[in-house]
């Protein structure tokens, strides 16, 4: 969807936050405080995960996330690769002083603001650089973006939204990079999740309002089942020229929400059926991409996505319990859109290949013997070459 209307709005400072005036609101709503995380308190776990180098590409250099000081620090090298093409130091995500979550669900109003330092050394580039990012679980195409272009020779902070139909970006506000580097400056995005959404941005550098831009009826919420959810860090291709090994800083991360804020998705209780192991189970390991969202279908509401395609993103289920040595049957439970295939490893042993064929609207299971040995035991799910099949649980018997 296109813009109907872009307005750049009279920056005034705000008694309660600091930040900008707020728009017209309902009779009644607040803005209330969800998030302000705290380096020491909070280290990483202030997010729901780290993509720290997850191909291992450059361990040496580890970790490149991060805390420093009274915030939190991504380094980026040149040797750094995400893939073939690009690199990824990020974190994703928000969790609250419990370890919940929190959920940017539909119709809900967003204010997300952070100090940021970008050194000279973090440039603009001819390919895509990205300093943040709003993205939804299980679609690929980000949601809105603040990015780093060279645009008509002149580097720039630009902020963007996306459509999903034509996989697009839209910027729709920029300053002069040159400007804020080596030195904080605070940025703040507005983002209301809906299908007729708005995004505010706002850029200041103490009390001086160098950004102040809003663009409404765009569309911001693109899947029912999961939410969106912001990124931090530095993810940028290796295609353009002059590249640098550099960093960013963060700190003084909050979030507000305006007015109420919709309940988590209602999830079906899970199976508890003898042999049954969910995949999002305590202890299984999400390496890399590889995370539970959101399944209206699976039997313990949640499924695991993004397995495959490299050598980094898998998933292994653990604790699977054996009263002996013995060929056992797995049945795996997944979802699964057209022709797609596991690899299975059995406690590291040689892998298997486990088709499947399906549609997304429906379980689908397939049956493989597999070794088990007396005592405990564990599952490798990945594949080298393409997405796996997305796992709900496995059952053996």
């Amino acid at each position: 969807m296109h813009p109907t209307r872009i307005g750049a709005v009279a920056a005034a400072a705000t008694l309660a936050l600091g930040l900008f005036t707020p728009p017209a609101q309902a009779a009644g709503e607040r803005w209330e405080l969800r998030w302000h995380p705290s380096p020491w308190r909070d280290g990483l776990n202030a997010f729901e995960a780290a993509e720290d180098d997850r191909r291992g590409s450059h361990a040496e250099a580890a970790p490149h996330v991060h805390t420093e000081g009274d915030g939190w620090r991504f380094d980026m090298h040149t040797a750094d690769r995400d893939g073939g093409d690009r690199q990824r130091n990020e974190v994703r995500g928000m969790r609250d002083g419990r370890g919940r979550a929190l959920e940017m669900r539909k119709d809900e109003t967003w204010r997300i603001s952070w100090q940021m330092y970008i050194p000279a050394t973090l440039d603009a580039t001819t390919g895509f650089s990205h300093i943040w990012q709003l993205k939804t679980s299980d679609i690929g195409t980000p949601v809105a973006q603040l990015s780093l272009p060279i645009k008509d020779g002149v580097q720039k902070i630009e902020a963007r939204y996306w459509t999903l139909p034509d996989n697009a970006a839209h910027g729709f506000a920029s300053y002069d990079l040159e400007k804020i580097q080596n030195r904080w400056v605070t940025t703040t995005v507005e983002i209301k999740s809906g299908d007729r959404g708005h995004m505010r941005w706002v850029l200041k550098d103490g009390h001086r309002t160098l950004v102040d831009q809003r663009i409404d009826d765009i569309d911001l919420y693109w899947t029912e089942e999961q939410y969106n959810r912001p990124k931090w860090g530095v993810y940028r291709s290796i295609r353009s020229a002059g590249l640098q090994e550099t960093h960013m800083l963060v700190r003084d991360l909050k979030a507000w929400t305006l007015g109420p804020v919709n309940p988590p998705v209602r999830l079906p209780p899970p199976d508890t059926s003898a042999g049954a192991y969910e995949a999002e189970r305590k202890g299984t390991i999400f390496e890399g991409a590889a995370e539970p969202v959101y399944c209206r279908i699976c039997s313990g509401g949640l499924k695991t996505i993004l397995i495959g395609g490299n050598t980094y993103d898998y998933t292994v289920v653990k604790g699977i319990l054996s009263e002996a040595a013995a060929t056992r049957q797995l049945t795996i439970h997944a979802v699964v859109d057209g022709a797609r295939s596991y690899q299975i490893s059995v406690n590291g042993a040689d892998s298997i290949e486990v088709p499947m064929t399906g549609t997304p609207d429906k379980i689908t299971t397939v049956t493989v013997p597999v070794p088990l040995i007396a005592g405990v035991n564990q599952i490798r799910f990945f594949s080298l070459t393409a997405r796996t099949p997305e796992l709900d649980k496995i059952v053996i018997s």
